[in-house]
């Protein structure tokens, strides 16, 4: 009985120590939430261990591109379904080119035709709004919000193609305070969870998905800060930067900042998101204060989650 009573002791030690670490982690984020100059929200979820950090977990964000994952999500559904096919063919026209970007398919000329697989690799990697709202085009707005709410997600909605403000496919009324879309981190963390489990279609498209959204070209969030130089690192991410629909109570349309990802090191994998809304620091510069601190959490939480265990002494 002695030596069941110190084994069940020690066990019970474990949880607080855990917790306690977990708790010093999460105040360390909640810290730096603090000091930043806008609104953020922060959710990280260990996949080995289910230890979960979250500040402003349900706060509702504009997801500027960070959306096109939910569009993606559904295209590969109708893919699964016979409804798209990845060879299908798209034609570009001088009337799909959204907005003025030096993005690739607004700089191929009118008439090149792209797959569909094309289109989700632009989306995703360089952010192509064209690409984005020839896809959105393809998928339907409304089924792929009834998508995410199947998924409960019911917070994460696309409003509208890019570049048509003020002309929702649907909920106009939330496309006036949010743009493009909104979520929550706690979603947006969800939804690259139930990609990295292979919970969404199948496991290979799952995995399709990953390495797709591994050809990220914005880096200078989540992976920023990461020890790619040290340890062996796979990171996932989606990434979206826009302006305040409304201004704030001074005139002041604060920027918006968004990046998720399924991350996985030497420890194990782990997905982060964090979504900023007003933010003052307008600069477009890698230096942003919403781009330097979202890398400084998502060091934090990699340290704790997936770098290599310190050695035993």
């Amino acid at each position: 009985m002695r030596i069941l009573g110190t084994v069940f002791l020690g066990l019970l030690g474990l949880v607080p120590r855990a917790s306690c670490a977990s708790s010093d982690l999460e105040r360390r984020v909640r810290e730096e939430v603090s000091h930043f100059q806008g609104t953020m929200g922060v959710v990280a979820r260990n996949l080995d261990t289910g230890e979960r950090i979250a500040v402003n977990e349900n706060v509702r964000f504009p997801t500027a591109s960070l959306i096109k994952v939910a569009v993606m999500v559904e295209v590969f559904h109708q893919i699964s379904e016979g409804s798209l096919r990845r060879d299908q063919a798209v034609t570009l026209s001088d009337a799909d080119r959204a907005g003025d970007e030096t993005v690739p398919l607004n700089v191929l000329h009118a008439g090149t035709v792209l797959t569909v697989s094309d289109l989700l690799r632009l989306m995703i990697a360089w952010s192509d709004n064209t690409a984005t709202n020839l896809l959105v085009r393809l998928a339907g707005t409304q089924r792929i919000d009834r998508r995410m709410e199947s998924y409960g997600l019911p917070s994460t909605r696309l409003f509208r193609p890019t570049f048509r403000d003020g002309k929702a496919d649907v909920f106009p009324e939330l496309e006036r305070e949010f743009g493009l879309g909104m979520t929550t981190p706690a979603e947006a963390a969800r939804l690259f969870e139930l990609i990295a489990e292979g919970k969404i279609v199948d496991r290979p498209a799952c995995d399709e998905m990953l390495a797709i959204l591994a050809l990220q070209q914005d880096r200078a969030m989540i992976p920023r800060l990461l020890p790619f130089e040290r340890d062996r690192i796979f990171v996932a991410n989606k990434t979206g930067w826009d302006e305040e629909k409304l201004p704030d109570r001074r005139g002041f349309r604060g920027d918006v900042r968004a990046d998720a990802a399924y991350v996985k090191g030497p420890r194990g994998p782990y997905v982060l998101a964090i979504l900023a809304r007003g933010v003052k620091d307008k600069s477009p510069g890698v230096d942003n204060e919403a781009l330097v601190t979202g890398a400084r959490i998502s060091r934090m939480i990699y340290d704790r989650f997936a770098a290599p265990a310190p050695p035993k002494r």
